[in-house]
Order: structure tokens, then sequence, then C-alpha cells
């Protein structure tokens, strides 16, 4: 799907009419993604869900979910479905929020069309895109601020979008405002988690150099136990500790995956570059 898809007239205005009643099938469904997109804690993962989901209870042969920046001025990421790889790569770059598709980052409101092509604002399909007719755009606003848009097109019967479509998309999309909030706040906490466990263990390692400089004699051993307790910190593969003595860097302690007969290499320095 493209900002380059064309488009002619707004089919209906939805704000304010009463909502359709959604028939006993879909409503299951909704229910049943509902259930499965609120626990789904990893963001990639739930957009999939989220648009094999929306094809499903629509009919339509593509989806896409079109992820605002941070000035919510244009797309940032624009995943799709129902697009194969190869013709992916033949679109080329993906779109970022202009033409059809930036209708709803003007106004976050549901948008049906008849016929893409047709709208004023229609850029145009790109070569190698599939065709693109009938279209149903859909905000996902988290905390009352725009998140994305969920996007459809092409009715596999060849029909445009219907009221129920829209009805159940919006419901769908407020699924996934849920959804979204709820992985943003357990990637907020692990990253929290992941912080806190990484400043107890700086604590530690310093505490313990402390201890060790202050009633360790054996100098070796304190450098030892200094590489050994860095590594451990920024998870390297290897450490090592050059001393200078006179005009010579010394390999003084090493830890981890460092080439045979490092320890005690020494390395001339560079008097000019010193300083």
């Amino acid at each position: 799907m493209s900002e380059e898809a064309p488009t002619h007239e707004i089919t209906q205005e939805t704000a304010g009419a009463r909502a359709p009643a959604l028939d006993e099938e879909r409503l299951w469904t909704l229910i049943q993604a509902g259930r499965s997109l609120v626990s789904e804690l990893d963001l990639e993962r739930l957009i999939g869900e989220l648009l094999d989901v929306a094809r499903r209870v629509t009919g339509a042969r593509y989806a896409a979910l079109g992820v605002l920046d941070e000035h919510r001025e244009e797309l940032e990421r624009f995943i799709t479905q129902g697009v194969d790889e190869a013709t992916r790569e033949t679109i080329g770059e993906l779109p970022r929020g202009r033409g059809i598709l930036g209708l709803l980052i003007a106004e976050p409101r549901p948008v049906r069309l008849h016929d893409i092509g047709e709208h004023p604002r229609s850029y145009g399909l790109p070569p190698g895109h599939p065709p693109m007719r009938t279209f149903l755009g859909v905000p996902i606003l988290v905390r009352g601020e725009a998140f994305g848009n969920l996007y459809l097109s092409e009715k596999e019967d060849g029909e445009d979008f219907g009221d129920d479509d829209e009805q159940a998309v919006i419901v769908l999309a407020s699924w996934a405002a849920i959804a979204v909030e709820n992985a943003r706040l357990y990637a907020a906490a692990a990253r929290r988690r992941d912080e806190l466990e990484r400043a107890v263990r700086r604590l530690h390692a310093t505490t313990t150099i402390a201890r060790a400089i202050g009633t360790e004699p054996d100098v070796d051993r304190v450098l030892d136990l200094v590489v050994k307790r860095a590594r451990a910190l920024v998870d390297a593969e290897a450490i090592i500790l050059w001393l200078r003595e006179g005009d010579e860097l010394v390999a003084s302690a090493a830890a981890g995956q460092v080439p045979a007969g490092t320890a005690g290499l020494r390395v001339a320095l560079d008097a000019g570059r010193l300083g």
C-alpha cells in the first residue's frame, strides 16, 4: 500500500452516525483479538497480529500500519501485509504520509473511499504497485494522541468497505491503542529494570575493587580483579589493562578472549602524541 495510490471522494462521514451492529462472527473475532492483543507485549508481533485481524474482519486484501514520527507530521514506519517481498522491493521507498495516506495525519478520523484514484489528493501508484481502489483508514489514538493509522484496501469481493467494516476496524483500533500502551509501559519497565541491574553491578564492582585495593598487597592480583570486573560490567569479550612505563605501554592484566602472549607485551609510545 502506498501514498502514491490514486483516489477521489470520501463516501461517508462517520462523525455522529449511529454505529452499525456487528454480526456475531465478526464480534467474536474482535473479542478474541482484543484478548490476544492486550496480552502481547512485543510491539512487532502486536503489529503483525493487528494487521492480520484487520484483514480478516474486513475481507481486505491489503493492510498496513503507518507509525507516526515524534512530531506527528509524517510516517516514521510503514508495515504492510498482503504485499509479497518481491513486490515490496519493486515498489521501492516506503510512503511517508503524503497523498491519500496523509488525510488521516492531517485529520485523525475514519476515512472511506470508493476509489483511491479519483481523490484530489491522489499521487498515483508507483511502478510495480498492485492495483488498489477501495480504501478504509482508521487512526490509532493512544491516550488521545495519534500513534499511527491503520490502512486497508481492496475488499476481496470487489465491493466498497461498508459501515460494519468501519465499525469493526474502529473497535480493533481501540484494542490496538490499549495494546500499544501496554507494550510501551512494559518496555519502559524493562529498561528501568535493566538500568537498575547495571547500577547494582557497577556498585558491587566498585566496592569489590575498592576493598581489594585497601586490603590486597599484591598489585598483580588487584589488576587482575579490575579487568575481570570491568569486562563483566560492559559485557566485553576481552579487556586489556595497559600501564605506562617510561616510553612504553605494558599489558599488565587481561581478561577474556585475548591472544596468547598478551601478558607482559610492550608497545612503544609515540612521544609526539602523548601531550
